[in-house]
């Protein structure tokens, strides 16, 4: 089969957990004899010339096509909010792929920076469509599902009313976002309620409010043309229903494991310090602050070292700045950096605990599993996706998402008792493998193409 596989982003500039799953895939369905090409978007923050739209590399003998305008559209340069969910330069270059490429299956992963419309194309071809689904972008502009203040978003209410808030808290001056913020829910949703009626395309601000207010009733519509969703967790899947995607196509696949050489090694407390691992990104709602803080209500003398491996963000922010102060004003603290992920056994093997202090529902986040492959227990918020890989006192420890002192309160269970480490260690659980996670998106794309036919 010729198959298409689409992410947000990529390798090797990006490697967080979709793009690694999709590298992944990628990879078992080539040695599997299949033609597969990835299309890919592109941090498109750098000015870019009016025609330098898309260009192609190769990884791992895996042809990939990128597009890299994904919020700067020739057509709507003023407008990322629409050019995030639909863009007429993608959609004109994926027309062109398809008439090239003439895939037997486009498998979507992440529709950002794209177009969601890329879906009627495909439609209109009769080509079947796979969506899996690896974060809430579909239902969430900010694709967390967190409101400002960190707490947990159940997702769009009236009209999107509250996600005007959330938008216009992040993007535009204080008196401006308190002001919107007075504003009752209801009566703004009256407001994008004729924004989303109308026809005319409204430019600057109003535009991309607009675009907002259009943005879930066009991915709903959109996702019905689908022949399959599949999701890591129930949770997942009913976090959709709840938010207007509909329920006939969907099916509970959890990710698979590539084997790196992955060795269970089982951890045991001795006179060395606890090491703890943190492997993610300098993203608040991954939560490596909560972690920060948890180490700060440690004692001093308590023999614990915390290694932090994450990629340094191109452009700082306030939130990445605070953090790597406290990292380099704490000698417990060691900065790592990234590493290949094919390297990630080794990673592990030299670490006691992996935490992972996510403030979001995660998606079955792929370090959780490479973490059990190794016989490393993980200490994790109580969120789910998490809780769906970590049992409470079985194969790891799980505390209240956000809250530094129950995070505190499990590293220090792990220092004081010492069989409790060994004990969550032995319990590790082998996850389920990248082949036999492929084996079945192949069963399910030899199906669609049968009845195709």
């Amino acid at each position: 089969m010729r198959i298409i596989l689409n992410t947000h982003l990529f390798l090797p500039e990006f490697s967080g957990g979709t793009e690694t799953l999709v590298h992944g895939v990628a990879t078992a369905l080539t040695q599997k004899g299949h033609s597969v090409l990835v299309l890919t978007g592109w941090d498109d923050k750098d000015p870019l010339e009016a025609d330098d739209q898309f260009d192609e590399y190769i990884l791992d003998s895996i042809r990939v096509v990128r597009f890299k305008r994904g919020f700067k559209s020739t057509g709507n340069h003023g407008n990322p909010m629409r050019n995030d969910y639909d863009n007429h330069d993608y959609e004109k270059g994926f027309l062109q792929l398809l008439n090239e490429f003439k895939p037997d299956v486009v498998h979507f992963h992440h529709f950002g920076r794209s177009s969601i419309k890329t879906i009627d194309a495909c439609h209109h071809l009769r080509i079947p469509t796979f969506l899996t689904v690896t974060d809430y972008w579909s239902i969430c502009p900010q694709q967390a599902l967190l409101l400002p203040d960190g707490k947990i978003c159940d997702g769009p209410v009236m009209g999107n009313a509250n996600c005007l808030k959330h938008m216009v808290e992040l993007t535009q001056p204080k008196w401006l976002s308190a002001a919107v913020d007075a504003v009752p829910n209801r009566a703004l949703g009256v407001l994008m309620g004729t924004l989303k009626r109308s026809d005319i395309a409204l430019p600057g601000i109003l535009g991309v409010t607009q675009a907002l207010a259009k943005r879930s009733a066009t991915i709903a519509k959109r996702f019905q043309l689908l022949t399959k969703i599949l999701v890591p967790t129930q949770h997942a899947q009913s976090t959709l229903e709840r938010n207007g995607i509909i329920a006939d196509k969907f099916r509970i696949l959890p990710f698979g494991l590539k084997d790196h050489g992955y060795t269970k090694r089982v951890r045991q407390r001795n006179s060395d310090p606890l090491v703890i691992g943190y492997i993610g990104q300098f993203l608040p709602h991954k939560g490596l602050h909560v972690l920060m803080e948890a180490l700060r209500l440690l004692p001093l003398d308590f023999p614990v070292i915390l290694k932090v491996y994450a990629k340094l963000p191109a452009n700082g922010s306030p939130y990445v700045d605070d953090l790597l102060a406290q990292i380099q004003a704490d000698s417990r603290v060691v900065f790592e950096g990234t590493f290949a992920n094919e390297t990630i056994p080794e990673v592990l093997d030299k670490i006691d605990v992996l935490v992972i202090p996510s403030i979001w529902h995660e998606n079955m986040p792929l370090v959780s599993l490479s973490a059990q492959a190794a016989g490393c227990p993980v200490i994790a918020s109580d969120v789910n996706g998490l809780s769906d890989v970590v049992s409470h006192g079985v194969n790891g420890l799980l505390f209240k998402p956000g809250k530094a002192e129950d995070l505190r309160d499990c590293i220090s269970q792990l220092i004081s008792d010492e069989n409790k480490l060994q004990q969550l260690s032995r319990a590790a659980k082998t996850p389920c493998s990248l082949n036999q996670y492929v084996d079945d998106l192949e069963a399910e794309y030899q199906q669609a193409v049968g009845e195709k036919k």
